[in-house]
């Protein structure tokens, strides 16, 4: 996938981000409209994070509950939940385009989604955990339209992720933020501005990669 059609990199940055998000869009929405493929790519993505030594050294990961067109980290959850790992997952702040982590001690009954865009999240009654009290070695698996193999990301345009991944000290705990896509969503043509934040990691059904930072 590509946006470096000629003449677009003469165009504003807001609006080279919104052509490239329309174009993940469409492949998204292509890729996610055959459920089966969209489960095995699920259980084919989960299963490299959940094997890989990040996961088995991570105290907490950070999560998120997936869109119709975002891939399932349900079994990354249970396993997580399992293994007797902290595990927290994104919930919007009711004013401003920000977020917190809620910690989920269970699948079932801990959700609501009581929201501007209907979706899942925590209960408010979850115990929220301060961006300075986050354990280190911590993993953050992180949803986006479209990443680079530099660790750029491109999100749906609120911002919520840039602004709270940028409250992290991330070298200094030895955080993993790791971009979760398929690989048809990784393209080298990702305009960024200074508020943008990359992630560390790559994860797809094809492999779970460092970053070329």
């Amino acid at each position: 996938m590509s946006c470096c059609d000629a003449g677009l990199e003469k165009l504003p940055l807001s609006e080279r981000k919104k052509i490239l998000r329309k174009k993940a869009k469409t492949v998204l929405k292509e890729l996610f409209s055959d459920s089966a493929l969209a489960n095995q790519l699920s259980i084919t993505v989960c299963d490299y994070f959940t094997k890989s030594s990040i996961y088995k050294d991570a105290p907490a990961i950070f999560a998120y509950m997936a869109m119709s067109d975002e891939i399932d980290l349900s079994p990354v959850m249970q396993k997580a939940l399992k293994d007797g790992k902290k595990l927290y997952l994104p919930r919007m702040k009711a004013s401003g385009n920000e977020m917190d982590f809620y910690q989920v001690k269970d699948l079932e009954s801990s959700f609501t989604s009581d929201n501007t865009y209907k979706i899942k999240e925590p209960a408010e009654t979850c115990p929220v955990i301060d961006s300075s009290e986050i354990p280190a070695y911590s993993a953050f698996l992180i949803p986006g339209l479209a990443f680079n193999l530099n660790g750029a990301r491109l999100g749906r345009g609120k911002g919520y992720y840039d602004r709270y991944l940028s409250s992290l000290d991330v070298k200094g705990k030895n955080l993993s933020l790791s971009g979760v896509c398929s690989v048809n969503l990784i393209t080298k043509d990702i305009p960024t501005s200074d508020n943008d934040f990359f992630v560390t990691h790559l994860l797809n059904e094809y492999a779970f990669i460092e970053c070329k930072q």
